[in-house]
């Protein structure tokens, strides 16, 4: 399988870990993919998560569309939170066999996608 991104994250995320950042984010093509990817959820500010708020019209107009680096994201089942200043790997490789994106999160096999 060839390494399409391998990096080391941190949150909140130091300033220097902002251009992995970015690159994930253009390797996955949107939050809400790095999301569904790595089966994760990122803050959409102020320590909040859209999947709580999502009955409350006036706060998802506030954070819609908000990703938000500075707080923790959580793991989407059990909504545990990741620790703080902890690195997480997160990882995309690509199968030329298969024809397909498979993601990691700490060596932990969280997701893969057709792209032929």
């Amino acid at each position: 399988m060839e390494i399409v991104f391998d990096e080391y994250l941190s949150f909140p995320m130091p300033s220097h870990m902002e251009e992995d950042y970015a690159a994930l984010h253009k390797a996955c093509g949107s939050v809400e993919q790095i999301e569904e990817a790595f089966d994760i959820e990122l803050s959409c500010g102020d320590n909040k998560y859209l999947s709580d708020i999502e009955d409350d019209d006036e706060e998802l107009a506030k954070y819609d569309g908000n990703a938000c680096t500075d707080c923790v994201p959580r793991h989407r089942d059990g909504k545990k939170k990741f620790k703080v200043d902890k690195p997480y790997r997160f990882t995309i490789k690509y199968s030329e066999h298969r024809e397909e994106l498979v993601f990691f999160l700490n060596s932990r096999k969280t997701f893969s996608k057709w792209v032929g």
